[in-house]
């Protein structure tokens, strides 16, 4: 079945002066326009599509592949915000149309922000959403302790930074926990701390015990590594010093030190640590 949003492979069927006609198994035809097709493209051939509607509504096929797929979170650029709603660059020449109702707060030209992608089911368009917790899981979060998962910021709170979890929950990052510079649409890689009862998830940017240890390890060896083999910071550095230079705080950096001086990795002197 030929539906927006999805990534379809279609059979070229006949050639018209507006482009191939492309056909599902159920011979439903959908158009393929001239600046998509492939010079040499015959009846028969196979290729993969993606389904949208065009300006004046028609269902169409196209070979560009959208930032954003349907049932996913990505940071868009509202590229315009009309008395209707917002629109996002999205990467196809229709721009992504957020309604009013889907806002979580009235879109402004020129920002950035973190959107949903749905169909809607009366009229198969694709919007988006940017109400972004009513689409993430609530429910099963079969997340484990510890375990690393992709992380899409997509808030700022007084208390830390929501995030979406592995496109599917709803996860934060206490600010009192983060040792570098977090902005709406970064993506990160976190771990699982505790997955509370209303199926939120807390998360750190570090892995805990051993992991975290192991991690802030290579992290600190790689610094000396990338100075030529000296770093310039030892126990008495700024705290924000070895912030900027590590992403770790000065309580972590000063045990992970610890560690690699007692397995011999390196040697600590005045100024610094050196690699053995």
């Amino acid at each position: 079945m030929i539906q927006t949003g999805l990534f379809l492979d279609l059979t070229f069927h006949h050639d018209t002066p507006q482009g191939w006609y492309l056909v599902d198994e159920m011979g439903v035809e959908v158009l393929l326009p001239n600046k998509f097709c492939p010079s040499e493209a015959i009846e028969g051939d196979v290729i993969n599509v993606f389904i949208f509607r065009d300006s004046e509504d028609r269902l169409t096929a196209t070979t560009v592949v959208p930032m954003i797929e349907i049932g996913q979170f990505a940071c868009l650029e509202v590229v315009s915000a009309t008395g209707i709603g917002a629109f996002l660059d999205w990467g196809l020449e229709k721009d992504l149309f957020v309604p009013f109702k889907e806002q979580h707060r009235k879109l402004v030209e020129g920002e950035h922000t973190v959107a949903y992608l749905y169909r809607d089911e009366v009229t198969d368009r694709l919007l988006a959403s940017t109400k972004i917790s009513k689409w993430l899981e609530k429910t099963d979060v079969n997340l484990l302790y510890n375990t690393a998962v992709d992380l899409l910021c997509f808030e700022e709170t007084e208390i830390g930074f929501r995030v979406i979890i592995n496109q599917k929950h709803q996860g934060i990052i206490y600010k009192n926990e983060v040792f570098q510079r977090i902005e709406m649409g970064d993506q990160l890689k976190g771990y699982v701390r505790l997955v509370r009862e209303n199926g939120h998830v807390d998360v750190s940017l570090t892995p805990m015990g051993h992991k975290k240890v192991s991690t802030l390890s290579e992290t600190v060896l790689e610094a000396i590594t990338a100075a030529g083999g000296f770093l310039a910071l030892h126990d008495k550095s700024d705290a924000n010093l070895i912030q900027s230079k590590l992403g770790m705080s000065k309580k972590a950096f000063k045990q992970t030190v610890g560690v690699l001086y007692k397995a011999k990795e390196i040697i600590i002197e005045e100024s610094g640590i050196r690699k053995l």
